[in-house]
């Protein structure tokens, strides 16, 4: 018997053989892992989670508030919009959570972003907590010209889409069915230090990113 006999003979006698070894490939297949490590904030609660996410938004130069249900976003966007000085008017995608309310004095146009824009708004499927960062899917309900052109972006996402970190975001994202060209995720308004290392807001995109965080 050869060397490279041996080794493989010793291998093959290591390796889990027979119903034992089919049944471990159909389990892995099906996606029935070990339980991994996870980190400390993947145990908090659904209240801490929020409460981090806001935190490490605003840490990322992100305004936010809360609301009790979609149906007072448009109440709320109208008093940001005074609040900013900016018109009584945002673009927006085809999101049926958006096309279903009442937008009273706030006047809402749809499709892709425009550079113009000076109010955009979008509903974020994920919030992620470890980095305060917000996951948009493009398509036509969320155009992703609306995350990235405008002047300021407005975004919603609900408290029970906010995960605790990347595992749990994909795992979501999965078992959602969604199956977006790309998914971005946007950490605070656009920002640069490119020029004289003094950092900038709005260098490549909007100069002021509003979180409207929904429910409890």
């Amino acid at each position: 018997m050869s060397a490279r006999d041996r080794i493989l003979a010793r291998l093959a006698s290591r390796l889990s053989t027979g119903a034992d070894r089919d049944a471990a490939v159909s389990a892995r297949l099906a996606g029935e892992r070990p339980e991994t490590p996870r980190p400390m904030q993947s145990r908090t609660t659904p209240e801490e989670r929020v409460e981090a996410f806001i935190a490490r938004a605003v840490k990322a130069d992100a305004t936010t508030s809360r609301i009790g249900a979609m149906a007072d976003l448009p109440a709320a966007l109208a008093e940001e919009l005074r609040r900013r000085n900016l018109g009584p008017s945002v673009r927006a995608g085809s999101d049926p959570a958006l096309a279903a309310l009442d937008w009273g004095g706030v006047e809402v146009s749809r499709g892709v972003g425009r550079i113009e824009e000076p109010a955009t708004l979008s509903v974020a499927p994920y919030g992620l907590a470890e980095t305060g960062s917000l996951a948009f899917c493009s398509g036509p309900d969320n155009p992703v010209t609306l995350t990235f052109l405008g002047e300021t972006h407005f975004a919603v996402v609900r408290a029970e889409d906010i995960h605790a970190g990347f595992e749990e975001l994909f795992a979501a994202h999965r078992g959602s069915g969604r199956d977006p060209r790309t998914l971005n995720f946007v950490t605070g308004p656009s920002r640069s230090a490119d020029i004289g290392q003094t950092l900038q807001l709005g260098a490549h995109g909007p100069v002021a990113l509003h979180i409207f965080v929904v429910g409890e």
